[in-house]
């Protein structure tokens, strides 16, 4: 967020002296609805408002991350945007398209991504020309417990786990990823764990996911011919 200058929306009869730090945007499409009052008497921009403008100045990429962690906080849901963006395609904005396509891939979803590092990887994964994988995969695992696998493709039952030191630190948590890689082992898939390092080369660990996907791909469907 940049101290200076500070962006404001307005409607366009508004007529008042702003001081030099607040950049004035009229616009015809000002809506009170997006308007939200703090406690302590300050006005700003609803969530949904918000994440609409980012829609027209943001790449896809960018913008998927700030959906993402908007999502994560709590601020907005895939349903709400879906609900916003219905309100306001009609009217000539910008945008639009960009919240469709982080829609198509986030509405089948119950929980938005859980880390920057899985975004990386995604978007990685997307330039190699992978099929479309699932996020948050909820898997049952052999005790009866659900668990939700960052980046999946059910099909052929691979999951690529994207996890910063700080992120899944400590022996404790270590062990309970092994524990947890062990069971989806137990049921038939395969995970791939990253650590932070793949930020420096994503595009390396992309070539390497899709390396073991084809080959799991070519495996399967060797066993799946056998046991006709």
């Amino acid at each position: 967020m940049p101290d200076d200058p500070i962006h404001v929306t307005v409607p366009p009869s508004t007529n008042r002296s702003l001081p030099t730090w607040v950049d004035c945007h009229r616009s015809r499409w000002y809506d009170e609805s997006d308007r939200v009052t703090r406690p302590d008497g300050l006005v700003v921009a609803h969530p949904m408002r918000m994440l609409f403008g980012l829609a027209a100045d943001f790449n896809q990429f960018r913008f998927e991350r700030a959906a993402e962690d908007a999502w994560h906080l709590g601020l907005i849901t895939p349903a709400d945007a879906w609900d916003y963006l219905d309100r306001h395609r009609c009217r000539g904005k910008d945008g639009v398209s960009t919240m469709e396509r982080w829609l198509e891939g986030s509405m089948p979803r119950n929980r938005p991504t859980q880390s920057d590092l899985e975004r990386v990887l995604l978007e990685a994964l997307r330039r190699r020309g992978l099929p479309e994988p699932a996020v948050q995969f909820p898997l049952v695992i052999g005790s009866g417990e659900v668990i939700h696998l960052d980046i999946a493709w059910p099909d052929i039952r691979l999951a690529v786990e994207p996890g910063a030191a700080w992120w899944h630190g400590g022996d404790h948590a270590q062990r309970k990823d092994q524990e947890r890689d062990r069971a989806c082992t137990e049921i038939g898939w395969m995970t791939l764990r990253f650590d932070e390092t793949l930020r420096a080369e994503p595009d390396a660990a992309a070539r390497q996911v899709q390396r073991i996907h084809r080959r799991r791909t070519a495996d399967l469907r060797i066993v799946r011919d056998t046991a006709r």
